[in-house]
């Protein structure tokens, strides 16, 4: 590769500037590079993002500039877990060098004083227990950073650039690359948990959590170490002198390592440095220090490039002269966060940022049909409206929590932030994105029309439906045709004036989406999108909508599952409180809980769970067999004396068989019943077994069977008695 200082060379001795492109050694802030380097005119806006990134407002007071958020460091409390004391010596003496592009200045520092700094650096988070790691796959790694969005931000790996045919222009390289040198300095295991919880150390979030599993961080980080193989581990580091590391924590303080990381230590912290100073606009103080183009010996030296500080300066003389800068209004602070948190490398926001055209290759979906889509299908969101479109439920999970996505086509991920660094933009959001005049919904759900079953017909494919399950699949049921977002959390996730201003009008709100404007021109296009809120609202307790639903995929078959089946559920003929009970033979029957008594019988076919299982009304089933034949209405036992008097029948529940036949267990006053019917094995019909306990004189069985009779039953000495009958 050629050195980026013989390009610069080369293009100044034709008379042209470089300004795309970063000096060597200088630090990689990827907004910065990609918005502000080649855009004089952008000068102070980018020179802000460098004070914030460079965390100047960790030392210097800035001249107005009070507002301005100092960017949390890496946290260093199990650094020596992470580098080996010759590695950490290393990136002291010179931090360009051993991670180019880093953000991390480089200090004047003695011999004497980078071994005690990295003793003491060394000696933070060791020893620690690992857990056993999975062994990580090169190849799986590589697929896996190429896929779910590593190289948004940072390189892809050379070997996969596609040929370009003579004549074709190869699309230029990303701008803001940020280098990972780092990586293969690393002690594996430390990377491995690095890559599973990275906020943990970074909590800036610039390095974003991207919800790796331990098996794929293992793998990714296999790939990221591939060249050098695993670095000796830092747990058996040899012991170094107590006082080499005190002296070292001393220096960490004074040498303003604090000012940045804080104090890693337990304890009394070290005496800390005097402040520095206040960086003054005037053409002296823009020209020394920090911002000189060799920085003095005591100088923190982040090796800033021409460009770097021409901006720096420009941004500081626009804080001391306009009040305003730092108040953009609610659209300036958002954009000021997407850049700063590099959100511009996969979205895009009026117009600026989104995935560069090298990398978008990269972007790919699981589903083909995806691809229907377009860009909407493969690339990460485009960011406008949004702060009017997601409740502040799933802002949580889409920044901080996790499980947000709602993609599932999308390889690429969408990364967690950290709550500390991305819930404060959130008002600013939403101020920014308000919609004037909004629009009106009413979601109250107590309007005549506003019925779930109204929004089930529209959302399906009958007569009368407008076909959404055509490209939205529903609770794990896929879309009839093209793959676009599944409605399952639709109204936990969207707000409601959004979800009706896209409806109405897709093309305005998201340019190029595939969406019909199916509500365009329809009389009571108001009411409908209130009856589709409503069953989205309520969807996981209503019926699936007409297209998702699958002919027969609800039905019950005792025949196929080898066993007696038990449903209880809604059933007409048998109440509210029906106990189905399906046989292999295909000889059905239902008990009656509430009646206490054998309600049907019927033959072929079993059930349908359609209604009890997908219908919050839970409407009636019917038995789908044939034959069926109602039972006589009146509970089994009764008092011989005044014309078989009714006694108090309660239900018990019931308990199976070890082929799943179903015993029922009742009371009828003082008797305890065990009431099992199983198919006739000498006939047709159904055989029926009774089991009696505590009788005795005075008591009568009411049969169920066609043409039955009361008759008094003979209990034994011990009160129990045996009956049967046989049941049609």
């Amino acid at each position: 590769m050629v050195p980026v200082r013989v390009v610069r060379a080369l293009l100044a001795t034709f008379g042209c500037g470089l300004a795309a492109v970063p000096a060597a050694g200088s630090p990689v802030v990827a907004g910065f590079e990609r918005f502000h380097r080649a855009a004089p005119a952008a000068a102070p806006e980018g020179g802000l993002l460098l004070l914030g990134e460079l965390n100047c407002v960790a030392c210097h007071r800035l001249p107005g500039a009070e507002g301005l958020p100092p960017r949390p460091a890496p946290l260093l409390g199990d650094v020596g877990a992470r580098l080996d004391p010759a590695a950490l010596a290393a990136f002291l003496a010179h931090p360009a060098e051993f991670k180019p592009g880093t953000l991390m200045p480089r200090t004047t520092l003695a011999a004497a004083e980078v071994s005690a700094l990295a003793a003491y650096l060394g000696t933070l988070g060791r020893p620690r227990p690992e857990p056993e790691l999975p062994a990580g796959s090169v190849e799986a790694g590589r697929r896996l950073y190429h896929a779910v969005g590593c190289v948004a931000c940072h390189a892809a790996d050379p070997s996969l650039a596609l040929p370009v045919a003579a004549g074709e222009a190869r699309p230029p390289e990303p701008l803001g690359v940020v280098p990972l040198a780092l990586g293969a300095r690393y002690d594996r295991a430390a990377l491995v948990r690095f890559l599973i919880d990275p906020l943990a150390a970074r909590p800036a979030g610039r390095m974003p959590d991207s919800h790796l599993t331990p098996a794929e961080a293992a793998d990714v980080a296999a790939y990221l170490q591939r060249a050098r193989g695993a670095p000796a581990s830092t747990s058996a580091a040899a012991a170094v002198p107590t006082a080499l590391v005190t002296e070292g924590r001393r220096l960490f303080t004074t040498r303003g390592c604090a000012a940045c990381h804080g104090d890693p230590s337990p304890g009394p912290a070290a005496a800390a440095p005097p402040a520095a100073p206040a960086l003054r606009a005037d053409d002296a103080a823009l020209a020394r220090g920090c911002l000189a183009e060799t920085p003095p010996p005591r100088a923190p030296d982040f090796g800033l490039d021409a460009a770097q500080r021409d901006a720096v300066r420009a941004a500081l003389r626009r804080l001391a002269g306009d009040d305003s800068f730092l108040r953009p209004g609610a659209a300036g602070d958002v954009g000021r966060f997407l850049t700063r948190m590099n959100c511009h490398a996969c979205h895009t926001r009026g117009g600026r940022g989104g995935v560069e055209p090298a990398l978008q290759r990269f972007f790919t979906v699981s589903d083909a049909t995806a691809e229907a889509l377009g860009e909407m299908g493969n690339l990460p969101p485009v960011l406008d409206h949004v702060g009017r479109k997601l409740t502040r439920e799933w802002w949580a999970k889409l920044l901080w929590e996790g499980g947000g996505e709602v993609r599932p086509y999308q390889v690429a991920r969408m990364p967690a932030f950290g709550r500390a660094v991305s819930e404060p933009v959130l008002a600013r959001w939403e101020e920014a994105d308000r919609r004037e005049p909004p629009v009106a919904i009413d979601v109250s759900g107590r309007q005549l029309h506003q019925r779930a079953g109204h929004g089930r017909l529209l959302l399906g494919t009958q007569d009368g439906g407008l076909g959404c399950i055509t490209c939205h699949g529903l609770r794990e049921r896929p879309a009839v045709g093209m793959s676009a977002i599944p409605l399952d959390a639709a109204a936990r996730r969207l707000l409601p004036e959004y979800f009706k201003e896209l409806l109405l009008n897709p093309q305005s709100v998201q340019p190029g989406t595939r969406m019909p404007p199916m509500f365009q021109g329809r009389p009571k296009a108001n009411q409908e999108i209130e009856q589709l809120w409503t069953y989205l609202k309520e969807a996981d307790q209503q019926l699936l909508p007409e297209g998702l639903l699958r002919g027969g995929e609800y039905e019950l078959r005792p025949e196929q599952a080898g066993r007696t089946l038990v449903f209880r559920t809604f059933l007409q003929g048998a109440g509210l409180d029906a106990v189905a009970v399906g046989t292999p033979a295909g000889r059905h029957a239902a008990f009656d809980g509430r009646e206490v008594r054998w309600a049907l019988t019927w033959r072929g076919r079993f059930l349908d769970a359609l209604t009890t299982w997908e219908e919050r009304a839970m409407t009636p089933a019917r038995p789908l067999g044939d034959a069926v034949t109602p039972l006589p209405g009146w509970t089994p036992f009764a008092r011989a004396e005044a014309g078989a008097a009714e006694v108090p029948h309660r239900f018990r529940g019931h308990v199976t068989a070890a082929d799943g036949t179903p015993t029922f267990r009742y009371e009828a006053g003082p008797l305890q019943v065990e009431d099992t019917l199983r198919p006739d094995p000498a006939g047709g019909g159904y055989l029926r077994v009774l089991r009696v306990r505590g009788g005795g004189p005075g008591w009568i069985f009411r049969g169920a069977a066609p043409g039955a009779t009361p008759r008094p039953i003979a209990f034994d000495p011990a009160g129990e008695a045996l009956l049967e009958e046989v049941l049609p």
